[in-house]
């Protein structure tokens, strides 16, 4: 439909006289949108009368048609409620309901409007006045597009209008809606009905535009003739420019199709005539099109296409256009443009897909986009193959076009930025094995047998189908035993049995290729995974000797830092530790990823052949590159939270004993950090006592005071042993003293006393508090806590060093006398003892 054409489907009739058979002086007004008021104006206050004067109600209702009448349309639509509402029964009635509906669309209340005359037709059902109000409401849908509603008013107001011209008028836009609802044969019945029509004995206003609607539908239901029949008459006879330009252009294509030359040169010639801004001159080009191409004069039909012989949707949808849209597309290849032709063929095939135009064009693009490798084959393919099916089942074209669709997305999953384990590939390999097996092999040629078969079976398997793709494979096998790509094939399926657990079958392929095909790519592939297999069979001996083999065959292998590993794990499952540690140490060497699994064999080993130092290193190593776990690593901005502990797969026990062996040569640096790498101080709990008091022994060595206390802390929290506790009591004293905390020190050696009434470690205590009292200042306490222990407690080391304490405190007090007396004292009783250089702790 020409842009004219459809701007006439708005309908312009507001102003048009529709009901002249109302009461005399009485006309339809124009409905034209008007600002609405947001407030009625008031009523003027005094009103000329009628001589003679009318009654009371003739008064409002003349006062109302008076504004009206003045345009005052507000002040009347108030007149002509207040007539209503008084008036209920008053036979003017229905007049003051139009009109009052009429005041309404004056000031664009149109709602209200809506309302009024929805209210008249469903009071009043018959009569001009309702027939008047639904041609209203029916303007109203039209024009808003609601074509449904519409024609339900325009039905009320064909019936019920009793004016010929408006009731024709109705009748004309009634057909039109049920046009625009997809009812063509009941809107063409009634167009016939508007042209047969002689309103008034009047000429019919619509007779043109009725032929052409006509016309239209005619071509719509499939009658060509009648149709070409209609558009000669309007091509002959419209006065109406843009109807007759549509007509004459129309008509024109269409005897050309229908096999009338003449008709058509003659209306095409015709048609040539017309402005260049005529919206039909280039459709007209089509016929000229045709002429070019039956002479070969391919550079003439592109000429004339692209000077706009047809420029897209605005040309009429006519079937001449696949056709000539076919035939440019073939002038286009035959001069080399493929681009062009692929466009052209790609538009045939899309309107026209049933149509011999639309096979031929979507083979023909198949054939272009197969040679330019375009990305949109497949969905062609697809499409193509599925229709053809339908007409033609038997064709080859079918399996061709499966053929490119799974060679296309074959190469996509191979080619994939993202892996070919990614969704991403996956479905392109789901969509080539779909593709390949749709391919009848007695339908195409045999070269492509070989590589449908292989491709097809790969797919399978990387798509997820890995059945189905194991027994394509092995069809493949058996039936192209010779081909360059059977080694690959026993590759991929010895994958797929992998993948299903099914190790014996894999091996099976794998041994195959090493004795079939050793020369193939897949060896080196055949020889790791074969190790592999073995690894995961336990078979120890064997796993060896295949790593071997593939470094023998392969030394430059990436995988050897891999295969060195998995040697040097096979020595050690068989207790071979010398040999396990030369296997990992290159494996570790070759291949950094390995670091960590590595290095905690090399550990262990190092702890089963007890070689101390090298255990130490190695073990460090291990701990200082084990990460700390992601979920334990400190907040942002967080700076004062406690490392967390390293992530270790080493048996705690083997630090445990490292630290206890450095510990016992007096390494107790390196002692305490491998023991502290299997504690967990947020859990202290998790970690035997006997390691918390390992560790506060080597903090108190190491003067890390404070660490030490709190290993013992932890340490007397799980321990219930009495002489335990008080040897724990009494070194976290010390450390505490070493603190100058001289409370908590008492305080610890008060519990060791408690929790040992005597023995050394009771006497040590007790020494600890006369410690505590001279470092506090109180000499003559700690004079007699020395003295008490001198006197109590009888050992070679104890006794005397008490003794030596109380006489270095009894000087310093002033107590000559008492010195001189402890000092014969300790001279006869231990005459060998020689006092260290300092009595005090080393803190």
């Amino acid at each position: 439909m020409s842009p004219i054409a459809r701007a006439q489907d708005t309908i312009r009739i507001w102003s048009r006289q529709v009901c002249r058979d109302l009461l005399a002086g009485f006309s339809l007004l124009a409905i034209t949108p008007l600002p609405a008021f947001s407030q009625a104006p008031a009523p003027p206050s005094a009103l000329p009368l009628a001589t003679p004067a009318p009654s009371p109600t003739e008064d409002v209702l003349a006062y109302a048609d008076l504004l009206y009448s003045k345009d005052q349309f507000a002040l009347a639509a108030q007149q002509y409620q207040v007539f209503i509402r008084e008036q209920p029964n008053n036979p003017s009635l229905e007049i003051a309901w139009f009109r009052l509906g009429e005041c309404y669309l004056k000031v664009d209340q149109i709602e209200d409007a809506v309302t009024t005359f929805g209210y008249l037709i469903n009071q009043f059902k018959k009569g001009p006045f309702v027939g008047s109000a639904a041609y209203r409401l029916a303007v109203l849908r039209f024009n808003a597009k609601d074509y449904r509603n519409a024609i339900t008013y325009f039905k009320v107001s064909k019936d019920e209008l009793a004016d010929p011209v408006a009731k024709n008028q109705a009748l004309f836009y009634y057909a039109r809606c049920l046009q625009l609802t997809g009812q063509a044969r009941e809107a063409l019945s009634h167009f016939e009905q508007v042209m047969a029509a002689k309103p008034g004995g009047a000429e019919n206003p619509f007779t043109e535009r009725c032929l052409l609607e006509t016309a239209r539908l005619h071509f719509e239901l499939g009658d060509s003739a009648k149709s070409l029949e209609r558009f000669q008459a309007l091509a002959g006879n419209a006065s109406t420019p843009e109807f007759k330009e549509e007509a004459i252009v129309r008509g024109g294509l269409m005897a050309a199709e229908a096999g009338k030359p003449e008709l058509s040169e003659q209306l095409l010639a015709e048609a040539l005539k017309f402005p260049d801004t005529s919206p039909w001159k280039a459709l007209a080009k089509v016929g000229a099109i045709f002429n070019a191409f039956s002479l070969g004069d391919h550079d003439r039909v592109i000429g004339l296409y692209n000077t706009g012989a047809y420029s897209g949707d605005e040309a009429a949808q006519d079937e001449s256009r696949a056709k000539m849209l076919l035939i440019v597309g073939h002038s286009f290849r035959i001069k080399g443009d493929n681009e062009s032709a692929l466009r052209l063929y790609s538009l045939v095939e899309g309107k026209y897909s049933t149509k011999p135009e639309g096979i031929e064009a979507g083979y023909r693009r198949l054939q272009i986009m197969h040679q330019q490798g375009d990305p949109g084959l497949p969905a062609a393919a697809k499409a193509f193959a599925e229709r053809q099916s339908q007409t033609d089942p038997q064709s080859s074209f079918i399996d061709m076009a499966w053929l490119m669709a799974g060679e296309w997305h074959f190469a996509q999953a191979e080619n994939s930025a993202s892996g070919a384990g990614s969704d991403f590939a996956k479905k392109h390999y789901g969509d080539a094995a779909a593709a390949y097996r749709r391919v009848r092999l007695d339908k195409v040629d045999k070269k492509f047998h070989e590589a449908r078969l292989y491709k097809q079976g790969w797919s399978e398997i990387e798509a997820g189908e890995t059945g189905e793709g194991i027994l394509t494979l092995s069809r493949f096998i058996q039936q192209h035993s010779q081909s360059a790509l059977s080694s690959s094939a026993l590759a991929k399926r010895a994958m797929a049995y992998q993948s299903q657990e099914d190790h014996e079958f894999a091996l099976g392929d794998y041994l195959d290729i090493a004795k079939r095909y050793p020369d193939s790519p897949e060896l080196e592939f055949a020889l790791q995974q074969t190790a592999l297999i073995y690894a995961h069979q336990r078979k120890i001996p064997e796993m060896i000797q295949a790593y071997e083999n593939l470094l023998a065959k392969f030394p430059g292998t990436q995988g050897a830092g891999e295969a060195h590993y998995w040697i040097g794990v096979g020595n050690f499952d068989l207790e071979r530790y010398e040999e396990s540690l030369v296997e990992l140490g290159k494996a570790r060497e070759m291949d950094p990823s390995l670091e960590d699994k590595t290095t905690l064999r090399i550990v262990i080993a190092h702890y089963h052949l007890e070689d101390i130092p090298q255990l130490a290193v190695e073990a460090r190593r291990y701990l200082e590159n084990a990460p700390a776990p992601e979920a334990e690593k400190p907040k942002e901005g967080e700076t004062d939270v406690p490392a967390p502990p390293k992530a270790t797969l080493i048996p705690p026990q083997i630090f445990e004993y490292l630290g206890r062996k450095l510990a016992e040569t007096s390494d107790w640096k390196d002692a305490e950090f491998f023991l502290t790498s299997i504690t967990d101080p947020a859990d202290p709990e998790k970690t035997e006592p006997s390691v918390w008091r390992l560790i506060g022994d080597c903090r108190a060595k190491l003067k890390k005071h404070a660490e030490a206390i709190a290993a013992y802390d932890h340490f007397l929290v799980q321990t219930e042993r009495p002489s335990e506790r008080a040897s724990a009591y009494l070194d976290r004293g010390v450390a505490q003293l070493c603190l100058r905390d001289f409370e908590a020190a008492r305080n610890s050696a008060q519990e060791s006393l408690r929790s040992q009434k005597e023995g050394r470690t009771n006497a040590e205590a007790r020494l600890l508090l006369g410690d505590i009292s001279a470092a506090n200042g109180n000499l003559e306490e700690a004079a007699k806590e020395y003295l008490v222990v001198s006197q109590i407690f009888m050992d070679p080391e104890i006794t005397p060093k008490a003794l030596t304490k109380a006489i270095n405190a009894y000087r310093t007090l002033g107590n000559q006398e008492k010195a001189t007396e402890l000092t014969q004292e300790l001279g006869a009783g231990y005459p060998d003892y020689r006092a260290p250089a300092s009595l005090d702790h080393e803190c």
